[in-house]
């Protein structure tokens, strides 16, 4: 007897502007809970996966689904939630089922997060695939919602006359390869001709206990892990269908910390060697284990970001996080091991953590810039459902006192089922505790600014380099720059004032503040002439406008800061010819330019060895002929980012936010 097989559409919505997606990944949590579905219940449901909201409207008017399963992240939930109530309108029979890590951990919240989202049936609660699969099992075999909400099935929370019904936890997969891959399964297939990113996932869980991550809770403590087989054959099942990226993104919490890693990086570059993909591995690199990721690193041919994720280097507000770090000495390590190469060296810092301050935050930059990694990214603390610091007693014991603002890429309008939709997704942050003011937090973003301006991607990296030499501090030269901010040139001045102005502007005191200031002026913010990535946008509008300025600013700062040791100002002369033949109009791949030098700048910057055993600017001193161009290889890394992002201001910014501009300087080479 044959039957009609019931309709599943999971959404995995992405807010859609002319600032770029929200989000840019192939929708690969729903694959794998679609895909273990499927393995039990493929005669009973065909599970469709939708990404953009106009793929999503066209199945909706051709067929009713039995079924919507939703992912919520931060950035789409206002989104999602709003689609699905109009989908329930037009077929009130549906089965809403909610997912994902933007869900709180007590119990007194999920219950007023499932009233205030009403049209929700279920939420999974943590990990979905295998109570995703018991959940539907049961409404495929037409037991009744009332029934199923009642019979409290593992990790499905649900109200039924305002009365909440949970289940108990459900166990952790603790094979990962028992899940089939939602690739070579072929249920992402159709993401591939879209401008997405693959991802993978090749163990799940996090051994660290961070109280501001989502996985810094017992339940993800244990890290489990897939097969190197189940991996090889994802990873060959993308190379053999990848178009529009050369980047693949690895979703692990600590991606090469474990052997595990070492043999599918192997397998990686194998294959790399072939098929010229990927040429950057985007990941969250292991907290700890620096030989074994650089060895990793090397297997992959560079590609890899290395990051560094200290979030702070004070020690008490490294207690108050459950936080232990890499030491500095070890991020040197790194940073001198990958400083001639392609790879991005990334650290991330976070601001408002409990025992923050101003002068912390100085510290804190300090100390990464003077090791040497080449990219410090400052974010801001969010205050994530189920983590642990956004908890009412954490929150009381710290003094946290938070602010909202209009998440980036995730505030756009639209039409659905001749609905007209504005939607503003929201996130609350820290903007000051019981150790930082209001105005530490705005000198901590101003400070950033310049650190964006003048130090990250290596943009002046022959300074760091020169300074190294001379035995300097690379943040004392960027902090002269900091203090001097009103002296600068005029043009310069006014982009600190702007950015300062459009800080405070994005903050406000509540949600609905927020929203009707911020709806009436829905198309500019999609538009990015207000908000975005302020960091990004004004590297973006410093580099594309003002180079020149912001590199005259640099060396007439560093010789100011040198002022006295006794180095050749024909020295600086020369390092700021080079910095700027390297990097000017930096995605212009027409430039070939070759340049006499009177010192070996190239060694000078790259030869970590020759700072490092006790060499000298005089030993350096000798004629030296450069040629600066992109090689083809640089040509092809900038044409494929430009055709995914698109050769604008917006695309330019997206770039710069997204991939290593490290990456795509011209090459330096000597000429004989």
């Amino acid at each position: 007897m044959n039957y009609i097989k019931k309709s599943v559409y999971l959404i995995d919505l992405t807010h859609e502007s002319k600032i770029g997606l929200a989000s840019d990944s192939v929708p690969l949590q729903l694959g794998l809970i679609a895909s273990y579905a499927l393995t039990k219940l493929s005669d009973s449901v065909d599970i469709r996966i939708f990404k953009f909201l106009a793929d999503l409207e066209q199945a909706i008017e051709g067929k009713e689904p039995f079924v919507l399963g939703v992912s919520n992240f931060q950035w789409n939930i206002e989104f999602s939630y709003k689609v699905a109530q109009i989908i329930k309108q037009k077929y009130p029979s549906v089965t809403i089922i909610f997912g994902g890590p933007n869900y709180p951990d007590s119990f007194k919240e999920q219950v007023d997060w499932l009233r205030r989202y009403s049209d929700v049936d279920f939420y999974i609660y943590k990990d979905g695939e295998i109570p995703f699969y018991k959940l539907l099992t049961k409404l495929v075999n037409n037991d009744s919602l009332k029934d199923i909400k009642l019979s409290k099935i593992p990790s499905c929370h649900a109200i039924y006359d305002d009365v909440p019904y949970f289940g108990e936890m459900e166990e952790r997969i603790k094979d990962l390869s028992i899940v089939p891959s939602p690739y070579t399964t072929g249920l992402l297939d159709k993401f591939f001709k879209d401008k997405l990113i693959p991802s993978m996932q090749t163990n799940r869980g996090c051994p660290f206990s961070c109280t501001f991550c989502t996985e810094g809770e017992k339940y993800y403590s244990k890290v489990n892990k897939t097969s190197l087989d189940r991996k090889k054959e994802e990873f060959d099942y993308i190379v053999s269908h990848i178009k529009n990226t050369n980047t693949l993104r690895i979703t692990d919490s600590n991606f090469g910390m474990y052997k595990e890693d070492e043999d599918f990086c192997e397998y990686i570059g194998e294959i790399q060697k072939k098929r010229k993909y990927p040429n950057y591995l985007s990941c969250s690199a292991g907290k700890n284990n620096k030989e074994r990721l650089l060895r990793c690193n090397d297997l992959v041919g560079g590609t890899m970001r290395l990051t560094a994720s200290v979030q702070s280097l004070n020690e008490d507000t490294l207690k108050n996080i459950k936080r232990k770090n890499i030491s500095l000495d070890n991020i040197l390590g790194l940073s001198d091991r990958i400083s001639d190469t392609d790879t991005h060296s990334y650290s991330e810092l976070i601001l408002g953590l409990p025992g923050d301050s101003f002068k912390i935050q100085e510290e804190n930059f300090k100390g990464l810039m003077d090791s040497g990694i080449s990219n410090i990214t400052q974010h801001q603390l969010s205050m994530l459902h189920g983590t642990e610091i956004s908890s009412v007693e954490s929150r009381r014991k710290y003094g946290i006192k938070t602010m909202f603002r209009p998440l980036q890429r995730s505030i756009s309008a639209y039409n659905f089922l001749g609905n007209t939709l504005k939607i503003v997704e929201i996130e609350e942050i820290c903007t000051s505790n019981s150790s930082m003011s209001f105005e530490d937090y705005l000198d901590s973003r101003m400070l950033y600014l310049t650190t964006g301006l003048f130090y990250n991607d290596r943009i002046f990296g022959e300074i760091h380099a020169l300074l190294r030499i001379l035995k300097l501090s690379t943040f004392g030269w960027v902090k002269l720059i900091h203090d001097n901010i009103s002296n600068l040139d005029s043009s310069i001045v006014r982009l600190y004032s702007d950015f300062l102005k459009q800080t405070k502007g994005e903050l406000f005191g509540d949600e609905n503040e927020l929203i009707n200031a911020v709806i009436p002026n829905i198309s500019e913010y999609g538009s990015g002439d207000i908000g975005g990535n302020l960091i990004y946008k004004y590297r973006a509008t410093a580099y594309t406008k003002y180079f020149k300025k912001i590199s005259d600013i640099a060396f007439k700062y560093l010789k100011i800061y040198i002022h006295n040791k006794g180095v050749n100002e024909s020295v600086i002369e020369n390092i700021a010819r080079y910095s700027f033949m390297k990097k000017n109009n930096f995605i212009d791949t027409s430039v070939d330019e070759t340049s006499m030098f009177d010192y070996d700048i190239y060694k000078l910057v790259n030869n970590v060895e020759y700072t490092r055993n006790g060499g000298s600017l005089e030993g350096l001193r000798y004629q030296t002929s450069l040629r600066f161009h992109h090689s083809d290889k640089h040509k092809k890394i900038i044409n494929k980012q430009l055709e995914f992002y698109g050769n604008t201001f917006a695309g330019i910014t997206m770039i710069m936010a997204r991939f290593p501009v490290k990456k795509i300087f011209r090459s330096v080479e000597y000429v004989k």
